[in-house]
């Protein structure tokens, strides 16, 4: 049987902090870009000071917490949507972010790589955004599957329509089991030809 990686990305491929500072994830990456608009970024702020409470409220059950997560991801996707983003500018936000891999990460992707074992990466973050560190890092090998949630751009006004995989977010799935990871890795593999992957 075929090996593989399973990992998340916001910090645990990425670093938390360096230096003393906070490294952003995938979506700060996006909420402190000069792409967005000043009252697009008070908004998004606005969501954080009031849902994060919530988020991490431990006398809340996580059925409480729920439906409160959905309506901040709503709103704040909703706010996003609204900037009209170019897929060419996530390239550019990328790269002036002070976003950073963890110590060892060409070590860790190249020695899967080469062992032709697969990495899937589950993030809640943003797939475009997480891909595009990965690959400014030379390091976004055939091995690497990301499972995420992705921007989705019209081809004629380039603008972010939803794709939002609410049927598994990570984020709002606290299974310790990972009978949902589990589950949604089966159906990654049916779907695909590991043979040339499987090595000898």
């Amino acid at each position: 049987m075929a090996e593989e990686v399973i990992s998340d990305f916001d910090m645990t491929l990425s670093r938390f902090a360096y230096n003393g500072k906070r490294c952003p994830s995938s979506y700060n990456i996006l909420d402190d870009s000069k792409i967005i608009s000043e009252q697009c970024r008070k908004e998004l702020k606005a969501l954080l000071h009031y849902y994060y409470p919530i988020e991490i409220d431990p006398d809340r059950t996580i059925k409480e917490k729920l439906p409160h997560m959905v309506e901040w991801w709503t709103k704040a996707h909703n706010l996003l949507c609204q900037q009209k983003i170019q897929k060419f500018q996530i390239t550019q936000v990328v790269r002036e972010s002070s976003a950073m891999l963890r110590d060892g990460y060409k070590t860790f992707f190249h020695t899967l790589s080469q062992n032709n074992i697969p990495l899937f990466i589950f993030s809640a973050g943003i797939g475009d955004v997480l891909e595009e560190i990965i690959r400014q890092k030379k390091v976004f090998h055939p091995n690497v599957h990301v499972v995420s949630n992705y921007m989705e751009f019209d081809e004629d006004v380039e603008e972010w329509r939803e794709r939002y995989m609410d049927s598994y977010d990570i984020v709002l799935e606290k299974d310790e089991t990972l009978d949902v990871v589990n589950g949604l890795l089966q159906h990654i593999l049916q779907q695909e030809d590991w043979t040339e992957m499987q090595g000898p």
